[in-house]
């Protein structure tokens, strides 16, 4: 008779099922190396395969103490309507056993956090598709494809956007509305692989003769200048033709997906753009909501760093270890580590309510480093408009469109295999979009704005405003922008130029919502001019001439992710008027600006001089009536029209009470060079603040306090919309 292995129960299944069996993963193992080893060495055969699998991996434990690492194993068994996969998931972990002093902590309540965590290692064991194995906790796995072009790539694409066409009613083609003013024709001429630009003839209409369905390119441009673009000096030529060979290997594989899946027309921003044009430049830059929209499909370089890495990376081939049952037959069992899913996953729970979300969603270096283009700030504002995007990875492809998310493995968004949570803004965003389609704006009204700048309209904006009775969801609206920006910003850009650029698009379709929008700002909401940079010290302004951004903008601050705080339990009569375009028409929901923007008028009923007070430690307080408060300027080092000395006289804005009984402002500088003009220098949020001269031993007031001892004029805080108000231009 066979004894049973405490550590691994030889891998095999009971005979019979116990009484009340879920659905729930069987867990197998739970142990730690050292252990593991000891039991493989007494001549247990699953935990010797399981410990040969784990050595064969053992470049991810280079520094690692084996007696910090735990593992554990788990099989799955089918849910209702759902595929089994019959894999053995082996699970490490050890980064989070250590304590401080490089202890391993043994207490049961940190075990528990511990697991909760996701591992440092995920392998999976399985067989190949004839399910041959000497244990019943491995079965057969699930393929990913080595080659799109040479094995099943082509056919689980197909499959997966099949799935989408099929089932997502907010993926189903619409008739475009719009279709590019040129596309790349990759169809076979003259037998040879050459593709050449199609330009579409002008309708009576002003848009352009729709060319057909089409694809649309994601990529990472990378550091290299020497990418192949169209300009003035060869557009003729690539009228006529674009050799293959002149094609960077990202273009010729973003080609060759094209034609297998069945199209004729692809979008590369590199050619189908007139780089050395200013007018064509900002036009199609401008356009991106509707170009990428309207594709079919958008192909995506996502862990491609440049052009010349190409779309299909080469994948890491799995490990083949042998193993033997009882009378010694031999098995090949595989051992892959199983695809992370990178920036796909974050490690927050998908219940909480989106103001409790750790945003960024997951800028984590590894998954900056295998999803480059996730990083981009450009890939961000592509992904969410494209209706579906196929993410070539280097461990498999991932197809993310409006109302799902698949891979190949299965796994992505299934908690029963990986339990952190998935991504969803896309999804996010498609359900407002859904409910709210967007006025499109045309092409030559969105040039001009770009090129031309603003005219001198007005349109008032407050905290309480509300802009249509018919739209309630003005607050998910702003939340949900807020969210975007957040996310938008800690990506990069190589031109700072394209700062506000790369983000109309998505700006596009929330018009019909919140109105006007100028340089980043809804002019519907005074609230979202509260914005604070996460990480100060790493900011900076970039130069006027290269972005000539407002300060009151989120977008004059490069650097770090912007944040907001939309929570307000008063508003503090403060208010706002936003320069607006007069030519757009009457039927139009407000301004629209979306590059550039002009002083804005800002009246306040509590606005009053400050002090600030800089310390030896480079700490900053605003002081008034010997009452202080803390304050964090939005550049790290300010210096040039940012500049601030202690004993300068700053001009200080409250806004906002929260719900978290703080205190918002803005702190304004005056200009040198414009008379009665001002620049926003930072944002302050005050809890407490001090009395100077104070003690040690002296108690902080709370928040609600800095009214009255900055505004003891101001008896009934009820009647600041009835009161005088203040009002100073910023710029």
């Amino acid at each position: 008779m066979v004894s049973i292995c405490n550590t691994c129960q030889n891998l095999q299944k009971p005979s019979k099922a116990p009484d009340g069996a879920t659905h729930e993963p069987f867990r197998w193992l739970k142990t730690t190396l050292p252990a593991l080893r000891r039991s493989a060495t007494a001549g247990c055969r699953g935990c010797a395969l399981v410990l040969q699998g784990i050595l064969l991996h053992h470049d991810r434990l280079v520094g690692v103490s084996e007696d910090v690492v735990h593992i554990s194993a788990e099989s799955f068994t089918a849910a209702s309507g759902k595929q089994a996969q019959d894999h053995l998931s082996v699970e490490l972990r050890w980064l989070a056993n250590e304590n401080d002093c490089g202890e391993v902590a043994d207490d049961d309540h940190h075990h528990h956090d511990h697991e909760l965590t996701y591992p440092d290692l995920k392998l999976e064991f399985y067989t190949d598709q004839d399910g041959q194995s000497p244990f019943s906790a491995i079965g057969r796995g699930v393929r990913i494809s080595d080659n799109f072009f040479q094995d099943a790539g082509l056919e689980n694409a197909k499959a997966m956007i099949e799935r989408c066409v099929l089932h997502h009613s907010k993926c189903q083609r619409r008739t475009p509305s719009f279709s590019p003013r040129r596309v790349l024709d990759v169809h076979h001429h003259d037998g040879s692989n050459c593709i050449k630009l199609h330009e579409s003839a002008i309708c009576a209409n002003g848009t352009f003769s729709e060319p057909g369905e089409y694809v649309t390119l994601s990529h990472c441009w990378g550091v290299g200048q020497n990418i192949l673009r169209t300009t003035t000096s060869n557009l003729k030529a690539h009228q006529s033709s674009i050799p293959w060979s002149s094609l960077p290997k990202t273009f010729q594989e973003a080609v060759a997906v094209t034609r297998a899946l069945g199209f004729r027309y692809l979008w590369i921003d590199a050619l189908c753009i007139v780089h050395d044009d200013a007018t064509d430049y900002a036009e199609q830059s401008l356009q991106m909501a509707e170009i990428y929209s309207n594709s079919f499909l958008t192909v995506a370089a996502t862990s491609s760093p440049d052009s010349t890495y190409g779309c299909i990376l080469p994948k890491k081939q799995p490990f083949k270890v042998q193993a033997t049952d009882s009378i010694g037959s031999l098995y090949k069992i595989y051992v892959r580590e199983q695809p992370s899913h990178y920036s796909f996953k974050g490690q927050f729970n998908e219940d909480d309510h989106m103001n409790d979300w750790v945003i960024p969603f997951n800028c984590s270096d590894e998954a900056n480093k295998e999803t480059p283009l996730l990083k981009r700030a450009w890939g961000f504002q592509e992904r969410l408009l494209s209706p579906r995007v196929l993410h070539f990875t280097w461990s498999e492809m991932i197809l993310e469109c409006r109302e799902a998310i698949q891979c190949e493995c299965g796994r992505v968004d299934d908690p029963t295999y990986d339990p952190r949570t998935t991504d969803t803004i896309k999804r996010e965003f498609a359900n407002f979009t859904e409910n709210h389609a967007p006025e499109v704006l045309d092409a030559k009204g969105s040039s001009e704005d770009a090129m031309e700048g603003v005219v001198h309209q007005l349109a008032s904006a407050a905290l309480t405003d509300s802009i249509p009775n018919n739209t309630p969801s003005k607050e998910e609206a702003i939340q949900l922008w807020s969210y975007i920006v957040t996310e938008y910003s800690s990506r990069n850009l190589t031109f700072d130029r394209d700062r506000l650029l790369a983000i109309t698009g998505v700006a596009k379709q929330f018009a019909p919502v919140l109105g006007g929008y100028i340089a980043g700002q809804w002019t519907s909401s005074t609230l979202n001019l509260l914005w604070y940079p996460s990480n100060p010290s790493l900011c900076r302004r970039p130069h006027p001439s290269s972005t000539p951004v407002p300060s009151w903008s989120w977008a004059s601050i490069e650097g770090s992710s912007i944040e907001f705080d939309n929570s307000t339990a008063m508003d503090l009569g403060c208010r706002a008027v936003f320069p607006s375009n007069s030519e757009r028409s009457t039927s139009s929901p407000g301004a629209w600006s979306p590059t550039s923007g002009q002083a804005i008028e800002l009246s306040a009923a509590m606005l009053t001089e400050v002090v600030l007070k800089i310390d030896e430690e480079s700490n900053y307080a605003l002081m008034k009536n010997n009452v202080g408060v803390e304050f964090t300027p939005d550049v790290g080092v300010p210096r040039g029209d940012d500049a601030l000395a202690s004993e300068d006289t700053l001009i200080c804005v409250l806004a906002s009470m929260t719900w978290r009984s703080s205190i918002i402002g803005l702190v304004l500088k005056a200009t040198k060079s414009q008379p009665q003009a001002y620049r926003r220098v930072g944002r302050f949020e005050c809890y407490e603040c001090d009395q100077e001269g104070q003690t040690d031993d002296s108690e902080s007031q709370d928040a609600e306090a800095l009214l009255t001892l900055w505004f003891p004029e101001i008896e009934d805080m009820t009647q600041l919309d009835e009161g005088p108000l203040t009002t100073l231009s910023v710029v």
